[in-house]
C-alpha cells in the first residue's frame, strides 16, 4: 500500500513540480538553481541541491549539459586547465539557458561554478578509483614493482626484503609468499591505499 502511495505521488509530483517551479521564477523572479544558490549555505547542501536540480530538469541544455559532464569526469579529464573551461561552458550554458545576466548575477556565477566543480570533481574522484580498482596488479610494471618495494620499506625499515617472492610477506600479514595475490579484489587501488 505504502509502495503504491508513493508511486501516485511521485506521479502527481511530476506534473505538479513545472507548474511549482513556474510560479516560484514569477515570484522570485529566480529560478530554482539561483534559489538554492542564494539560500543554501556554501557547501555540500547546496551542492546537492543544484545537483538534485539539474537531475530533475527536463530542459534539454541541462540534460545534454550533465551528459557532458558526467562524459568529461567519467574520462577523467574534469581536471587541470581544461576543467575551468568546462566549467566555465557549463555555466555559461545554464546563465542562457535560464536567462540570467552574469552582470547582475555575479554571486550566482560564483556559487553554481563552485557547485559544479564539486559535483563532478566528486564524480571524476569516483571514476579514478574504479579505474585503480580495476587495474590489477602487474608484476611486469616497474611503477607496481617500486610501490611494493616502497610498501616493504615503510613497514620494515630494518629489515631487508630477500626476494621478490619471499616467506618474509607472511610475517607481515600477506597470506602468501607472493603479495601480488592479495591485491586481486582491489587491484592496484589496494596497493595505494596500504602505502
Amino acid at each position: 500500500m505504502m509502495l503504491m502511495l508513493e508511486r501516485v505521488w511521485n506521479l502527481i509530483a511530476w506534473y505538479l513540480r513545472p507548474l511549482f517551479k513556474w510560479l516560484l521564477r514569477k515570484t522570485t523572479r529566480l529560478c530554482e538553481m539561483q534559489r538554492i544558490c542564494y539560500g543554501q549555505p556554501a557547501g555540500a547542501l547546496r551542492s546537492i541541491g543544484v545537483e538534485e536540480s539539474m537531475k530533475q530538469s527536463r530542459t534539454k541544455t541541462v540534460i545534454d549539459l550533465m551528459s557532458y559532464l558526467d562524459q568529461k569526469a567519467n574520462e577523467r579529464r574534469f581536471l587541470g586547465p581544461s576543467r575551468a573551461q568546462v566549467i566555465d561552458y557549463s555555466v555559461f550554458a545554464i546563465l542562457k539557458v535560464k536567462g540570467i545576466k552574469p552582470e547582475i548575477h555575479s554571486q550566482f556565477v560564483r556559487s553554481i561554478s563552485v557547485c559544479l566543480d564539486q559535483i563532478w570533481g566528486y564524480r571524476q574522484l569516483s571514476a579514478e578509483l574504479e579505474h585503480l580498482r580495476r587495474t590489477p596488479y602487474d608484476a611486469a610494471q616497474p611503477e607496481h614493482e617500486a610501490k611494493l618495494r616502497q610498501l616493504w620499506s615503510l613497514l620494515c625499515p630494518e629489515t631487508e626484503l630477500t626476494e621478490r617472492i619471499s616467506p618474509q610477506w607472511k610475517d607481515i600479514g600477506f597470506q602468501g609468499d607472493d603479495p601480488k595475490t592479495d591485491f586481486r579484489g582491489m587491484g592496484v587501488l589496494g596497493l595505494d591505499n596500504l602505502l
